[in-house]
């Protein structure tokens, strides 16, 4: 099989802090990208980053609060400028704060959609004029959770079918511009929110093995899984694929077709 080939071109990823976002940094540094991690997290950002540097590529980190449109205008601006021309974006950042719908408390509500909802816009929106120029790729991050309810996550739940349904509009209307938009829906991760609910839990080995259940292969995906799907949609190996939305699941929504 052709290896994937990003070389030289500039990814970026936000949320590039988190256990999905730095998988999918350092895989498309590894593909030759130059990436930039960007998060909220400077700390932690610039690790990744400097994890990346350690293994020969190029990567900077860039601090991001992806509900500010100005600031991620900015950002964008400054890593072109910085790390070259951009033939990706990953929006992999993402906020959940679980409750029934009935005691949600309306702040946390809108949290969610600023950061799930708005910040994917912003980025999207921000990073069109340079992904022209390269007929570039951008991959946002859904969920399951965007097609099947929940008895605390219907603010979470809301937030991913929007980013969804954001991403085929986007891919529509970028189609004749040549960027391709997609979006990846995982199951539950090994990692970020599942390891907060794992933390919160009185029985963690219980809550384990019913995540690991809930997939018919039998676990829950790694962040590596997640990133394998995101860095493929980028490169030319999927140049014929927009307007797609692909399941990382181990098969979680084959019990909720039908």
């Amino acid at each position: 099989m052709t290896r994937i080939d990003l070389s030289g071109g500039l990814v970026v990823v936000t949320g590039g802090a988190g256990s999905i976002g730095s998988a999918i940094a350092v895989q498309a540094a590894q593909a030759g990208a130059h990436v930039a991690v960007c998060d909220t997290n400077n700390d932690a950002a610039e690790t990744i980053a400097a994890e990346i540097r350690s293994n020969g590529a190029v990567s900077q980190s860039f601090h991001l609060d992806v509900t500010d449109p100005v600031a991620v205008k900015e950002m964008m601006q400054r890593a072109v400028e910085e790390l070259g021309p951009m033939c990706g974006l990953v929006t992999a950042h993402g906020l959940l704060r679980t409750a029934p719908l009935a005691v949600q408390s309306h702040n946390d509500w809108q949290r969610m959609m600023a950061v799930n909802v708005d910040g994917t816009f912003h980025a999207i929106q921000s990073a069109v004029p340079h992904l022209q120029s390269t007929a570039g790729a951008i991959v946002t991050l859904g969920s399951v959770s965007a097609f099947i309810g929940s008895a605390d996550g219907g603010g979470y739940t809301t937030s991913k079918g929007a980013v969804l349904s954001l991403s085929y509009a986007a891919a529509g209307e970028l189609a004749p511009k040549g960027i391709r938009v997609n979006n990846v829906a995982p199951g539950w991760v090994d990692g970020g929110f599942t390891h907060q609910a794992l933390e919160a839990s009185n029985d963690p080995d219980a809550l384990r093995r019913k995540a690991n259940a809930l997939h018919p292969l039998g676990r829950m995906a790694t962040p590596g899984d997640v990133a394998n799907a995101v860095v493929w949609l980028l490169s030319d190996q999927a140049s014929f694929i927009t307007g797609s939305m692909l399941l990382v699941d181990g098969g979680f929504m084959i019990q909720h077709n039908g």
